[in-house]
């Protein structure tokens, strides 16, 4: 007796050969894994080396410089005029040459007073600078 996937003499083979199908599914998934992998990694991950001359202080604080909805100026929680937040600049300045400032600024603050606090910054020679941002909700 003949089974169902054998033709007989003439006949149509009448059962779907599934082989090709199940070879298009795999590339189109390994596709996906692909690009969704791409697309998750934002940055390029790198497993660093260990070494005993590496910087043991690498959380050196940065200045962290705020400026409030009404343009007044804060360095750390301390409110500052402009003399004191130049002297406090000075200050991060002396206990290390490369200083970084996080500016962080109101959105409703005057534009020009978020400027005033980067010149302020920029006047005492502190170039790294970084301003804060709220991440956007995605839609």
């Amino acid at each position: 007796m003949a089974s169902s996937s054998q033709k007989s003499d003439g006949g149509l083979m009448t059962e779907i050969n599934v082989t090709p199908l199940v070879d298009v599914v795999l590339v189109l998934l390994v596709l996906m894994m692909v690009t969704a992998t791409a697309l998750a990694q934002k940055t390029i991950q790198v497993e660093l080396p260990k070494a005993r001359s590496g910087d043991a202080d690498s959380a050196k604080k940065p200045l962290i410089v705020a400026v409030d909805e009404s343009g007044a100026l804060f360095v750390d929680t301390d409110r500052v005029d402009d003399a004191g937040m130049r002297a406090r600049a000075r200050e991060a300045l002396a206990r290390d040459a490369d200083v970084s400032a996080v500016l962080a600024a109101d959105g409703r603050a005057r534009h020009e007073t978020v400027v005033h606090a980067l010149e302020l910054l920029r006047g005492e020679r502190i170039a790294k600078i970084a301003i804060v941002v709220r991440a956007e909700e995605a839609r």
